[in-house]
């Protein structure tokens, strides 16, 4: 398709008012300048691309395929982000934290935080790894990965 530039032609067109602010829309969705995207559209026209509604199913449905992939993706930064908490979970730092929140804090208390999350610490090491060191069998237990 050509491009714009130095040696240029001025050509006129009247598009109603919101179509011209679709075409304004959607050069910025690509980030192409108004002449640029009008010129690489009429040429697009000229070669005879349909757009029907073939085409517009097509694009709904690469519109649906990026909403789902966007989901997924935010799926999977979400549970980094909680193998990213899980791990800073350990034992150390949880005590480290816990003093840091409650400076001057005596060892019982300690002990008793500990207890109180040691059942929350215990799923979050089986999450991590379940999958690549262990498995649950259903309604066996847990297992080490190629064990019997």
């Amino acid at each position: 398709m050509p491009e714009t530039s130095d040696q240029t032609a001025t050509a006129v067109c009247y598009p109603p008012e919101s179509l011209y602010e679709q075409w304004c829309s959607d050069a910025d969705r690509v980030d192409q300048s108004k002449s640029r995207f009008i010129i690489r559209m009429v040429e697009a026209g000229r070669k005879d691309v349909s757009i029907d509604g073939s085409s517009t199913e097509s694009i709904r449905e690469v519109l649906q395929e990026q909403a789902r992939l966007k989901r997924k993706l935010k799926e999977k930064r979400t549970r980094v982000r909680e193998l990213e908490q899980q791990l800073e979970h350990t034992a150390h730092s949880d005590i480290s934290s816990f003093i840091a929140e409650n400076p001057g804090v005596n060892t019982p208390e300690i002990i008793q935080h500990v207890a109180n999350t040691v059942p929350n610490r215990v799923a979050g090491y089986l999450d991590m790894l379940e999958g690549s060191v262990i498995e649950y069998r259903d309604g066996e237990g847990y297992y080490r990965i190629g064990d019997e």
